[in-house]
């Protein structure tokens, strides 16, 4: 049996748990920068590659090789593989990653997986899920027009998927602010990280993706006063000053680009 966890902490609580078996991890963070493509290719790899690279992740060459051994472990031959995720939107997105590219069975916790305590009951809660509609749901993510994810079917699929994408929704920037929800929480908190993830139903938000955040809105003058107030009510347009920046397969590029009005995602 092969368990595969979200991240060395959740690894290493595993294999000192006992489950039978090996344990390895995948670590990429699919909530953050481009997802195009599809899952366990070279050309999949080398874009994450690029961009992780160029954020902060490490060097090319050791970050390329990084996602290489992640893929290859996560392929390895095994009786039955066992993917142990959470609820959280991260986690989700690797879980969706990982339906498409193997056949396995999950344990979806609500709780961070360190903090469970009985993990033979966790296990004898796996459960198998429809890879057709995990393929479905990948191509959504991934494609470079997001309105194909308000209309997506998510049975067949944990239930923590649907409120996950959703949520991955809401990182489009709204009409009017350009704000997505996590700026515009961010900037009514005035960069409080406690309290922006007090916000959230199931937090996600690391600290890196929050530091690149606070540094992103900190560089575009919009802590400052009037810009702060005026676009937090929306008569000021954040991205007609922020940089770049990916929701999945959606490239945001200056200000015509997608948003979202309430739960309604909004073409250029």
């Amino acid at each position: 049996m092969l368990h595969v966890a979200n991240g060395d902490h959740a690894l290493s609580v595993l294999r000192a748990a006992g489950v039978p078996g090996e344990v390895i991890a995948w670590s990429d963070v699919l909530d953050q920068g481009p997802v195009r493509g599809e899952p366990g290719t070279a050309a999949f790899r080398e874009l994450r590659a690029d961009w992780l690279a160029a954020n902060g992740a490490g060097e090319l060459e050791q970050v390329s090789a990084q996602l290489e051994q992640w893929d290859a472990a996560l392929r390895a031959p095994a009786a039955e593989t066992v993917l142990w995720f959470e609820a959280d939107l991260t986690c989700q997105l690797a879980l969706l990653h990982h339906l498409v590219l193997i056949e396995a069975s999950a344990v979806v916790t609500r709780e961070p997986v360190p903090e469970q305590k009985d993990f033979a009951a966790l296990l004898d809660t796996r459960k198998r899920y429809d890879r057709a509609q995990a393929r479905r749901a990948w191509e959504a993510v991934a494609a470079p027009d997001p309105r194909g994810l308000q209309a997506l079917d998510v049975a067949g699929l944990p239930p923590q998927m649907g409120p996950a994408l959703r949520r991955l929704i809401e990182e489009l920037p709204e009409v009017g602010s350009g704000l997505s929800r996590t700026e515009r929480t961010v900037l009514e908190e005035e960069g409080s990280f406690p309290r922006v993830q007090a916000r959230e139903p199931v937090p996600w938000i690391t600290d890196l993706f929050f530091a690149r955040v606070v540094t992103e809105l900190h560089e575009a003058g919009m802590f400052d006063e009037p810009a702060r107030s005026e676009c937090l009510a929306g008569r000021l347009d954040y991205r007609t000053r922020a940089t770049d920046r990916w929701v999945s397969g959606v490239l945001l590029s200056g200000s015509s680009c997608f948003r979202r009005d309430g739960s309604r995602i909004v073409p250029p």
